[in-house]
């Protein structure tokens, strides 16, 4: 039997939003050729440009109608596993479906560590951010990264956040914090590389960080 991806549910109800990837995998900072829309509030991601799903993304997910023919391709496209809703090698629209009925007009536990994570700090958010991790959520690696490395833990910073760059390459702050946490490290090449990669990103329409000027300090 072919074996298809296995899904982990992320469902963030305050932003309307269903995402559902291959466990390990975030929709954040993907690189845009990776992105397949089948219509405005539904797209496939793939591992990498025409190569295969890994799972898919829908916005405004409450008032998504996967019965509307524009999106026929749900129904008869690439199947998934998504383990949490008992199912196995079914098409996206049956787990469109399925996921309304379990989640309602609730998020996944996930985001609930999430939101709390980002209003808290010090050993408070640390605590919320590895609850996150442990339920599942790959996004919490970077927040703690950033936690850690507020703590004076930048082994371990360093660690999370060099994970977060191969799964989310495509975040300017990403390759920042990064670059924090090799420069705190004694990574200084690798530093270097994440800080120009930052900056890199930022010509290319990404998020301004403090990139250049750590870049300076690093090189003064």
């Amino acid at each position: 039997m072919v074996k298809v991806p296995r899904l982990y549910l992320n469902h963030i109800a305050d932003l309307d939003w269903l995402i559902a990837l291959e466990f390990g995998r975030v929709d954040d900072a993907q690189p845009p050729d990776n992105w397949r829309g089948v219509c405005d509030s539904f797209g496939f991601l793939h591992d990498e440009p025409g190569g295969r799903e890994v799972g898919f993304k829908v916005v405004d997910f409450s008032r998504f109608d996967p019965d509307d023919p524009e999106v026929a391709e749900i129904w008869n496209g690439p199947c998934f596993d998504a383990p949490v809703l008992g199912l196995r090698a079914v098409p996206a629209g049956e787990i469109v479906l399925a996921a309304r009925a379990l989640f309602g007009e609730h998020s996944s536990i996930n985001r609930h560590f999430f939101s709390a994570a980002i209003d808290a700090e010090g050993e408070q958010a640390l605590g919320l951010w590895l609850a996150c991790l442990q339920a599942g959520d790959p996004m919490a690696h970077f927040g703690l990264g950033y936690t850690l490395y507020d703590l004076g833990r930048f082994p371990e910073a360093y660690r999370h956040l060099r994970h977060y760059t191969e799964i989310a390459p495509c975040g300017s702050w990403n390759w920042c914090w990064l670059g924090r946490a090799a420069e705190a490290v004694g990574e200084t090449a690798e530093a270097r590389a994440a800080y120009e990669r930052a900056l890199e990103l930022e010509r290319d329409g990404g998020e301004e960080t403090d990139a250049a000027e750590l870049l300076e300090q690093l090189d003064s």
